[in-house]
């Protein structure tokens, strides 16, 4: 009898442990609840915003000439490459729960070195201040504005706090092979080159230099910008100016000014200037706001003087043909014996 119930009692546990295991099987753990990090709407209706990283501060400006860069002379932002993806990224991004509330935990988080503060028309703000990526990998830490413990997030965004990295330098861009004439004015000379039709190789035996030029010139853009005042940009001297003629019959205006270095050891500086026929092109409006910093690389293409032009056409001297040296000693010279050697 004692065995009977020894073998049910031995029975009825399995049956219980097989039944907890299944249920264990068939009922996952809950995944976390997911809720957007930043609330629907408010990003496509911001008036401004404003991204604090890597030990400095940029402001967006939403204002009726697009978006703006308030610490750049309210110069364009860059939308397409800057704006855009932080944007995108903060739409998709979710909350995905409480992280820690522990205060030496929240230090090794960083929370307070980058962060994203949005304006909405209304003035209300929202700021989420981000730390480092989380140990699972899924994204950044986060910290929502009057909050004390940080948030789970998928955020990966990188943010940029530089103002100077999120202007678009763009100053003036085309086609080359839209560009129908090119008049090049120095002190020393002036030259012009033209294309008979549109996509046409430019006349003359310097056409493929003025092509390699043009081609750089087509699209302008500055590597920086300073105060219409600026000290270095007034003591510039002015090397050049490039007149690019399209077959629209629009004109470009290119104009450049050279400072020399303090120290020999210096670059010099190279500063740019666009107008354009049209009055209400973004280049004209643009020079109102800012003088702007050629890009070393554009600088290089366009020559100083026409000296400097016409030498860079001329054919590279020929190297002198390499003298094959025979190791060991000179070989003896051995005449015949009908020859006297005097």
């Amino acid at each position: 009898m004692r065995n009977k119930t020894l073998l049910i009692a031995t029975l009825a546990l399995g049956l219980a442990a097989l039944a907890a295991l299944r249920l264990g099987r068939e009922t996952p753990a809950p995944e976390p609840e997911k809720k957007p990090l930043v609330p629907p709407g408010l990003l496509d209706s911001a008036k401004s915003l404003a991204v604090k990283a890597n030990n400095k501060s940029v402001t967006l400006e939403n204002s009726p000439e697009g978006w703006t860069v308030k610490e750049r002379f309210s110069l364009p932002a860059d939308v397409e490459n800057r704006l855009l993806p932080l944007v995108r990224g903060l739409q998709k991004a979710n909350h995905l729960g409480p992280l820690t509330a522990n205060p030496k935990r929240l230090e090794k988080l960083g929370l307070a070195d980058s962060a994203v503060t949005v304006t909405a028309a209304d003035g209300k703000t929202l700021t989420i201040q981000f730390g480092k990526q989380t140990e699972d990998g899924v994204g950044s830490s986060a910290r929502l504005q009057g909050q004390e413990s940080a948030v789970r997030t998928d955020f990966t965004g990188y943010l940029e706090g530089d103002p100077t990295s999120w202007v678009d330098f763009t100053l003036f861009a085309a086609k080359p092979a839209e560009i129908k004439t090119a008049a090049f004015a120095w002190k020393d000379g002036q030259l012009a080159f033209s294309r008979k039709e549109l996509g046409a190789p430019f006349e003359g035996k310097e056409g493929q230099a003025v092509e390699d030029i043009v081609a750089a010139l087509a699209t302008v853009r500055a590597s920086d910008a300073a105060a219409l005042d600026d000290k270095d940009a007034a003591k510039a001297a002015r090397t050049a100016q490039v007149k690019l003629t399209l077959f629209d019959g629009s004109v470009a205006t290119l104009t450049f000014a050279k400072l020399a270095g303090a120290t020999p050891n210096d670059a010099p500086k190279t500063f740019v200037r666009v107008e354009h026929s049209d009055p209400k092109h973004k280049a004209n409006a643009l020079a109102k706001k800012a003088v702007f910093v050629a890009a070393s690389w554009l600088a290089e293409q366009v020559p100083a003087t026409l000296a400097d032009f016409r030498k860079g056409q001329q054919p590279a001297p020929e190297a002198p043909s390499p003298t094959i040296q025979i190791p060991g000693p000179a070989p003896a010279i051995i005449t015949s014996p009908d020859v006297k050697v005097k």
